[in-house]
């Protein structure tokens, strides 16, 4: 987890070194192993160096090709090395070394602008053509390595973090309002290029872009099969999901420093963490955890995770665990420390747990920490399988399905039955096929006892009342939901305008719609935040669940192979038979820990909400006084009945704090 800057002037203006020093300051951090420059003229390459790899102490940068033509910097580990070693003829020699950069730069002299479909790993790299005067970068497939650029026709500049280009000098500083609207709206996930202004962008992930004086041009590389698989049996799957898996863990274990891992207790994080010191065999695995030992008795069911924790401990020795008690940490820890490097509001509501984790793997001479994001939407729940079984009028399936499940869980079945029939009854409802509705809910009525005429009402006549009206309603019988419009009448006109689209799950279009769902922007807005955290602490993130080719595989997996006798992700389950301990793979629960945020919040930033409140004018372009005061008294209700008010407060105090440190003239005017 390095850092890398680059200015290129394409009228052929020289480069004052001195003028750019406030943007280059804000790199050093990410620089302790070293720093190198690259300068011709009109043209600067710059990298800073942290080691994490045993390669990288082997590598400088910029890197500048034997033939004179091409310049590189990179911040890359690159999975898939002995593969390109071998295509690429590359032969380390005795105490040679071929780095990642070297690979990059050789996968790209041999393939040009389609190298990046070649390389497996978390990248972010640009190419400078000396002889051509073009610019090649490119991002990796789920944006884990950041890059920012500005672009205006004479001038193109990219860095690792955003203040890096924001800061260059005559680089425009307006504020782009209509992102805090989307910020505010929670609808950033579809934005991908867009910062918070107007004038500095992010490559996409999983793109690349080439520039020189004739302009710029930017495109997708990845393009996966998205073809369904079919396999012969059961076990072929497991088999399939297990191999690779087992290699995109073992590919993010290559460290100087002994390896971390979080480890929550559920399947996610134990799958990696399992799969981690089961590779590792006797070298030790340093796992983080967050315990609430002072939790009321009443919510301690819903979050203490500990005891599945413990179950993973005790099947692997070589684990050595650290524990974080979140009850002693702000949820809005290092607040300012972190905008002056991210330079953007965010939405990372628990980044006080990574926080602590991060700060603990330093102390035990940490670099690289495994993570278990994001296994839901890698593998897939594959709860949507209820709703299209019931969509498709196969009732007795969905009923041995939903029991199944219900049972698991320790549930009656009625309550689940009723949640995964709801969206086909909606559906029914809005569409006027009464007929089917009517049948669907009579089905219901005789087999589960719901209620036909609540659920005709909900679902037939409801989807027909206006908005206002339903709301009128709900607020009638204290049923009180904070959301984005009641904000301002400005919001809600945004948003009148800017409807999000649904998309609809159909069974032919399951594994289009798993990959939509995974390269919308919201992820890409988290790994970068991610990235900003480890790069404070010197921590590097490395995250299994989404090495590409388990992302390939994983979309093209059947949705009865997801979820199956009442199993939600049924085929990760078990593939990984005896390298999870049963506790954790049969486990059917998921934590809550918003109980945490909230009391965290309250007693860490109640002066902050109290401040805001009081002198509301930072964000009165956006946010009316009296919904503060609303969402002020909602704060005080019990955290079943605060409609949200915890979380929208979280961002609005992230949103002031951001707006604040912006100079007077590029505040938005009231």
């Amino acid at each position: 987890m390095s850092a890398i800057f680059g200015l290129i002037h394409l009228d052929g203006r020289p480069i004052e070194v001195e003028a750019l020093q406030p943007a280059l300051e804000v790199l050093t951090h990410r620089g302790p192993d070293g720093q190198g420059r690259w300068q011709e003229s009109s043209v600067l390459l710059a990298h800073w160096m942290r080691h994490t790899t045993p390669e990288s102490v082997h590598e400088q940068q910029p890197l500048v090709a034997p033939e004179g033509d091409l310049v590189l910097v990179a911040d890359a580990r690159i999975d898939n090395r002995a593969e390109l070693l071998s295509v690429l003829s590359l032969r380390p020699s005795k105490g040679r070394v071929v780095t990642d950069a070297e690979l990059i730069l050789a996968a790209y002299r041999r393939w040009g602008t389609e190298c990046p479909d070649r390389l497996m790993g978390d990248f972010a790299f640009a190419i400078w053509d000396r002889y051509a005067r073009r610019l090649f970068a490119a991002r990796d497939g789920m944006g884990v390595r950041p890059f920012y650029y500005f672009h205006d026709g004479r001038r193109f500049a990219f860095a690792t973090l955003l203040p890096a280009v924001r800061l260059l000098p005559d680089v425009p500083q307006s504020v782009d309002e209509e992102m805090i609207l989307r910020f505010l709206a929670q609808q950033l996930d579809r934005e991908k290029q867009r910062t918070f202004y107007t004038a500095v962008q992010r490559l996409p992930a999983g793109q690349a872009l080439q520039v020189d004086a004739q302009g710029l041009h930017s495109w997708s590389y990845w393009q996966p099969n998205l073809e369904e698989l079919r396999l012969d049996t059961e076990e072929a799957y497991f088999e399939a999901f297990r191999s690779t898996f087992e290699e995109a863990v073992r590919c993010r274990l290559r460290s100087i420093t002994p390896v971390g891992s979080q480890l929550s207790g559920g399947l996610d994080s134990s799958s990696v963490s399992c799969m981690a010191a089961f590779l590792l065999k006797d070298q030790p695995l340093h796992t983080y955890s967050a315990i609430f030992p002072e939790l009321p008795e009443e919510r301690r069911p819903a979050m203490d995770e500990r005891a599945y924790v413990e179950a993973v401990h005790r099947t692997y020795p070589n684990m050595v665990p650290h524990f974080f008690r979140p009850e002693f940490e702000s949820p809005l820890v290092a607040l300012e420390d972190i905008l002056a490097v991210y330079d953007q509001p965010f939405f990372a509501s628990n980044y006080h747990f990574l926080w602590g984790f991060f700060e603990l793997a330093r102390q035990d001479n940490v670099r690289v920490m495994l993570n278990g994001v994001d296994g839901d939407s890698v593998v897939l729940h594959g709860w949507e399988r209820l709703t299209l079984l019931f969509e498709e009028g196969a009732w007795t399936l969905f009923a041995q399905e939903a029991e199944a499940f219900a049972q698991h869980l320790g549930r009656k079945p009625a309550g689940l039955v009723r949640q995964y029939a709801a969206p086909a009854l909606s559906t029914w409802g809005r569409r006027y096929r009464w007929l089917r509705l009517l049948r669907a809910v009579w089905w219901l009525k005789q087999r589960y006892g719901l209620p036909a005429w609540e659920l005709l009402r909900q679902y037939g006549l409801w989807p027909h009342v206006p908005q206002p009206v339903f709301r009128w309603w709900q607020r009638q019988k204290g049923r009180v939901q904070v959301d984005s419009p009641m904000l301002s009448p400005r919001l809600a006109a945004w948003m009148r305008q800017n409807n999000k689209i649904n998309y609809q799950l159909t069974n032919s279009q399951h594994v289009e719609t798993h990959w939509y769902s995974l390269i919308q922007g919201g992820w890409q807005w988290s790994l970068e935040f991610i990235d900003v955290l480890g790069g404070l602490l010197g921590v590097e993130e490395r995250m299994p669940f989404f090495d590409r080719r388990l992302i390939e595989l994983s979309v093209r997996i059947p949705l009865e192979m997801k979820f199956r006798h009442g199993w939600p992700r049924y085929v990760l389950r078990k593939a990984l038979e005896g390298v999870l301990p049963p506790e954790v793979q049969w486990r059917a629960s998921k934590s809550n820990i918003g109980f945490g945020f909230n009391q965290g919040l309250l007693r860490y930033e109640g002066w902050r909400i109290e401040a805001l409140v009081d002198n509301p004018d930072p964000l009165r372009s956006f946010v009316s006084p009296e919904a503060l005061k609303r969402l002020k008294q909602q704060l005080q209700l019990p955290l079943e009945q605060n409609g949200n008010a915890d979380f929208v407060l979280y961002l609005l105090l992230i949103l002031e704090a951001w707006l604040k440190k912006l100079s007077p003239a590029l505040m938005p005017l009231p």
